[in-house]
């Protein structure tokens, strides 16, 4: 084809890509089109050569013009699906995603002597995989079906929208998303299951962080301040908001869990000897310390923020 004119090769590539039925009248349309933009360009003064390739660049990718005359989205999600498919992308990734890594944290924990860091590294690459699964998966399913999907197929995958969906700002502060929950809910089991874990005992190949001897008693008052964080949480879910009884629960829980969690910081009963901890499993120097005040002033910025954030559930929380 290296005798052929630039403007027929150009026209072949675009309707090549069309139908019989509407080829022919597209490849006529087309050289038309062609023909007279050029004319007019060599009217102008333009070589005949320069004045058919600017036309034929200012047409633009023949690929991209074939799939605007065959109706062919240019797109791998279309505007329509797109809000759809972020809405499923985002409950999907804030469910499975949390699911499979406390399911491979606690199997690890329980179930073998692995160390603290192939645990967490092992949680994130699954989180990682799981992850791009479900990206990849929905978008397959979003993009056949606005391809190839029935009128009703799409609706029902799109689903129809109401004014009923419409957010009360007044009402946004108070009410608990389903997001909101799944995270405050895993985060918190997770941090459970560690506790439990590293109470327990560890063993030779992980780092033993919290003291195996606290008693049974303060082991049980921690996981139970954790426990009513997520019975809270999900009951402020179930119930559609935060009602001023689970914001003061979450409020006392925050207060007193961080006062005891100091507490027995400061008197040497939560934290084990890191410094000989770390030099035992990984051979590291123990010619180290660990600042207990800076921990303490971590936990009760972390409970300090439950604590702010229980107080703006009570000050925006509807009646019980």
């Amino acid at each position: 084809m290296s005798g052929t004119s630039l403007t027929d090769r150009y026209v072949w590539t675009v309707t090549r890509q069309l139908p019989p039925e509407t080829g022919p009248d597209i490849a006529r349309e087309l050289r038309g089109t062609i023909e007279e933009t050029v004319e007019g360009r060599i009217a102008a003064g333009e070589e005949p050569a320069t004045a058919e390739r600017e036309t034929i660049v200012g047409l633009g990718d023949p690929d991209v013009l074939a799939r605007e005359y065959g109706g062919r989205p240019n797109h791998l999600i279309g505007p329509a699906f797109f809000p759809a498919w972020v809405r499923l992308v985002r409950l999907l990734l804030a469910i499975l995603v949390p699911l499979a890594v406390v399911g491979t944290v606690i199997a690890h924990a329980m179930g073998t002597d692995a160390g603290f860091g192939t645990i967490v590294g092992e949680g994130a690459l699954l989180a990682f995989q799981v992850a791009v699964h479900v990206v990849f998966w929905t978008t397959l399913v979003f993009a056949v079906a606005e391809r190839y999907g029935s009128p009703g197929e799409q609706r029902g995958l799109v689903g129809e929208w109401s004014p009923d969906e419409l957010a009360d700002p007044a009402d946004r502060a108070r009410r608990a998303s389903l997001a909101e929950m799944l995270f405050e809910v895993v985060t918190t089991i997770v941090v459970i299951g560690l506790c439990v874990w590293q109470w327990g005992g560890v063993g030779a190949h992980a780092v033993q962080v919290l003291d195996p001897t606290l008693g049974m008693g303060w082991q049980a008052l921690v996981v139970g301040f954790l426990a009513v964080d997520v019975l809270v949480t999900v009951a402020a879910w179930a119930r559609g908001g935060w009602s001023v009884p689970l914001a003061v629960v979450s409020l006392v829980s925050a207060v007193v869990s961080g006062v005891v969690l100091v507490w027995l910081l400061l008197t040497g009963r939560l934290l084990t000897d890191l410094p000989a901890q770390f030099h035992e499993t990984f051979g590291w120097s123990r010619d180290w310390s660990l600042s207990m005040p800076a921990v303490a002033v971590g936990i009760a910025v972390i409970c300090g923020w439950e604590a702010v954030t229980a107080l703006r559930r009570l000050r925006d929380s509807d009646p019980a």
